[in-house]
């Protein structure tokens, strides 16, 4: 354990986390301004999730006995994501933040991350200042964008991870960690996958041109899930680079329309680095719009794969 004043930093174990997630909800809803901030992100069960695939990845700080904040870190292969990261709105300002911050930072050189990256808000000079003290640096402005779901669009490619045979299925997720190890070397997004494929209503959705996975797409909904109630939470999707890119990136989308549809769901919520401005344009031509707009801070400050021929979608927050 790492006490600080008062303060102490320990993992966030499975009983804290409808604690850690209360403070969560009322950091952001307090952040935007909600009436009612324990409403702020639905019914997301983002903590739980997240905990439960990174154990490691999950400190929670306490205070005189209380939960009043957290940090979560997540790990693609090489690539360490970082947040959310929570302070409850009655200790702002205390330092807190900064110690869960330095608590962190280790954990991604024991994951020998080669980069760690994050989403935050560009107008907060705040946060902007916070987190370059830890040697992030912002780079390409992140589009958090959403569409309502259309008709159905069944793409005769796209095949759902869950229907297929073990065999199918192992070989699918080899392919989806190549296809991003492309994007990125050593990107690896397994542990997002199998998230998705045991929750019973989340899945994977592989585009498939042959024997090879053209493209995939991580899709939360359902109770339980990362996404809110009637939504279907694209958190990463992404296909091969080269001549085809566009039009898979363009069938990948349609194939989450129609999964979408399948589900029930009315609305479908992503994120698009404008780094990769063909795939932020193409966005925007599919009838998605921008509710928030944050930016990509890296650490260091290199590329990852925000860059104009990579066909993907990303949601950190």
């Amino acid at each position: 354990m790492i006490a600080a004043m008062s303060l102490t930093l320990r993992p966030l174990e499975e009983a804290d986390v409808e604690a850690a997630d209360k403070v969560r909800r009322l950091a952001f809803g307090t952040h935007f301004g909600i009436p009612d901030p324990l409403s702020f992100s639905g019914a997301s069960c983002l903590v739980e999730i997240r905990r439960r695939s990174w154990p490691d990845g999950a400190i929670v700080a306490e205070k005189d006995g209380r939960i009043v904040g957290s940090a979560l870190a997540s790990r693609w292969g090489s690539l360490g994501l970082f947040g959310p990261l929570s302070v409850h709105p009655e200790l702002w300002r205390g330092g807190i933040a900064r110690t869960l911050l330095e608590a962190t930072m280790p954990i991604y050189d024991r994951w020998h991350c080669r980069t760690v990256a994050l989403f935050t808000f560009p107008a907060s000079l705040t946060h902007i200042g916070l987190y370059q003290r830890y040697g992030f640096w912002a780079r390409s402005l992140t589009a958090i964008m959403n569409r309502t779901v259309t008709a159905p669009s069944p793409v005769p490619q796209a095949r759902s991870l869950t229907a297929m045979s073990a065999a199918e299925q192992r070989d699918a997720i080899a392919q989806c960690a190549a296809l991003t190890d492309q994007l990125y070397h050593g990107m690896d997004l397994r542990d997002e996958i199998a998230a998705v494929i045991a929750h019973p209503t989340a899945d994977a959705i592989a585009l498939v041109d042959g024997s090879k996975i053209a493209g995939f797409a991580i899709c939360h909904t359902g109770p339980r899930s990362e996404a809110d109630t009637g939504v279907v939470y694209a958190k990463f999707a992404a296909t091969r680079p080269g001549p085809n890119a566009a039009r898979d990136f363009q069938r990948l989308i349609d194939a989450t329309n129609d999964f979408a549809h399948r589900n029930g769901a009315t609305k479908i919520n992503t994120g698009v680095n404008m780094g990769a401005m063909e795939a932020y344009r193409l966005m925007l031509a599919a009838g998605f719009r921008s509710m928030l707009q944050g930016v990509a801070m890296h650490r260091p400050w290199i590329e990852i794969y925000d860059r104009p021929d990579v066909f993907a979608l990303e949601d950190w927050r």
